[in-house]
């Protein structure tokens, strides 16, 4: 079985949040305090993103996020296997209903009699 894993959001600095100081060694001291708050074993995964994060008006912000990827919980794992159970229902649910249909279709054509 494949294992899954999550993207943890440890910190994200843009418009909706306080921007670290613009003095580069302030930011990367801070950087610095989030990365050594994350796990030691999940340090190798964590990643900066610059993004821009754009407004309703089109303007846009910079703004600064760092990850890190982590196992899966068993709570997460069966939490996610109930929500695809439920989605697969609905997904066969829908298909009994379009055979329902497609039968009832095929029962209302005239039936060719053979000569």
């Amino acid at each position: 079985m494949m294992e899954h894993t999550v993207t943890e959001t440890v910190k994200v600095w843009g418009v909706r949040t306080e921007f670290p100081e613009h003095k580069l060694g302030k930011f990367l001291d801070e950087v610095e305090c989030v990365y050594y708050n994350i796990p030691t074993e999940h340090r190798a995964s964590a990643e900066i993103d610059f993004e821009p994060y754009f407004d309703c008006a089109g303007e846009s912000y910079p703004q600064v996020r760092i990850t890190y990827e982590r196992p899966e919980s068993q709570e997460e794992a069966n939490s996610r296997a109930d929500e695809d159970r439920k989605r697969w229902m609905e997904q066969l649910e829908q298909a009994r209903e379009r055979v329902t249909y497609c039968e009832a279709q095929l029962n209302d054509l005239p039936v060719k009699r053979r000569t």
